[in-house]
């Protein structure tokens, strides 16, 4: 892992949670995006729905449950390793901590653009290192775009969760949203799930020619790859 001198001064334990570099804000290759720039003029932008997520995940998978009879849980539980990926999670470092234990992941990648929350999540789950020493092999932080999951196998995601990254009041440039919605596609596994919030639609409408709906209402969308 590389961290840029103007970000932090020297490397600590916490370094061990992240994958590859952490770019300064003028640096990353994603900076001419308008949607960057955006988040980082006004970062409260992402965080009003980014909170609450194990809440979220068992509303999630009660509502389709009530609705379709499928607990997606048990397919995603059906593959080990089962892997998840949290994208986008923001201020809310605790996300994807809260994706691994809630769903009883074995591991779990986090995408996220902006360097200072890499550092702060990477920070805060080296606190709970002292009592899951395994904890650097479960989660893994990537400073980096949706656009580009290059880092990820095809087919290696069972479950992803998103919030209030794909909206129209912080909008991506038409192509990072495109490839964006390919580089998902790729990466989920057959019969694997996507959960959204706070997309306003926006990440539903587009996936939809792709993945199956199982779940679309204002509070929560689930949708499964075909097998």
């Amino acid at each position: 892992m590389r961290v840029s001198e103007d970000m932090v001064d020297t490397l600590e334990s916490w370094s061990d949670f992240i994958d590859g570099p952490v770019y300064p804000d003028n640096g990353a290759p994603w900076r001419h995006d308008p949607a960057y720039a955006t988040i980082l003029e006004h970062p409260g932008l992402r965080d009003s729905i980014g909170s609450h997520v194990a809440s979220a995940l068992r509303q999630a998978v009660g509502l389709v449950q009530a609705m379709t009879q499928v607990n997606f849980l048990d397919i995603v539980y059906g593959h080990r390793p089962a892997i998840g990926l949290s994208l986008g999670f923001g201020s809310n470092a605790q996300e994807p901590y809260e994706l691994l234990k809630t769903c009883e992941l074995d591991c779990v990648h986090a995408y996220e653009w902006i360097g200072e929350h890499i550092i702060e999540a990477a920070r805060a789950f080296e606190t709970l290192r002292v009592n899951e020493p395994r904890l650097t092999a479960r989660i893994r932080l990537h400073h980096g775009t949706v656009s580009d999951l290059s880092a990820l196998n095809s087919s290696s995601i069972h479950l992803i969760y998103t919030a209030n990254l794909f909206n129209r009041e912080i909008p991506m440039s038409g192509d990072t949203f495109e490839r964006s919605m390919q580089e998902i596609v790729r990466v989920l596994a057959p019969r694997g799930c996507l959960i959204s919030r706070g997309s306003a639609g926006v990440l539903e409408q587009a996936l939809a020619q792709y993945l199956h709906v199982l779940l679309e209402n204002p509070l929560v969308s689930v949708l499964q790859k075909e097998s």
